[in-house]
């Protein structure tokens, strides 16, 4: 995240997050580093210099999209099954789930299609597993669409041969899309 300032007829960048850097700099280091490490899970972007308190593997990244897909299922048919006064909290159980799914194509299906999760063979078989799973594209089809088609050098971001791009284009994203609110 950027704030952009006008200063002496010249653009210049701010980083907000390291705005946000200053932010409980009177607690004790320990909220501090506590405050500071949920603004960096927020905004995906640490202050510069700021120390991770826990270093995340890819098996702590699978677990975590686990126990929210299958978590937030659980919730949800549990919730689903009870009382009508709890239905607001069906919302809640779904978005867990939906950032379970999400994660797990975006992160976990999408690593293994690059072979950069556990390597070719055991990389097909999670992705099978987890594409059929959340109902998404295969491995084959995924890989295909997305290494051949969306990261091929002649390709990359063309909207005729990309189907990511094609995408974009469809939800309205043009080459050269002006922000309404400059």
């Amino acid at each position: 995240m950027k704030v952009i300032t006008i200063s002496s007829n010249k653009l210049s960048q701010t980083e907000t997050r390291e705005q946000l850097a200053e932010l409980a700099k009177n607690f004790s280091p320990l909220v501090y580093k506590l405050i500071q490490a949920f603004l960096t899970w927020l905004t995906g972007k640490p202050y510069q210099g700021q120390q991770l308190l826990f270093k995340s593997c890819k098996e702590y990244e699978l677990t975590t999209a686990m126990a929210s897909l299958l978590g937030g299922g659980v919730a949800s048919s549990i919730i689903y099954n009870s009382s009508p006064l709890l239905f607001p909290l069906l919302l809640i159980s779904w978005i867990v789930t939906v950032g379970g799914a999400r994660k797990t194509l975006t992160c976990i299906i999408h690593r293994c299609v690059h072979y950069q999760f556990w390597g070719d063979k055991p990389d097909l078989i999670l992705a099978e597993i987890l594409s059929t799973l959340i109902l998404v594209q295969g491995f084959d089809g995924y890989r295909h669409d997305h290494v051949k088609c969306h990261h091929h050098v002649d390709k990359f971001a063309t909207f005729e041969n990309d189907p990511d791009a094609k995408f974009m284009l469809l939800l309205g994203f043009h080459p050269g899309l002006k922000d309404d609110n400059n």
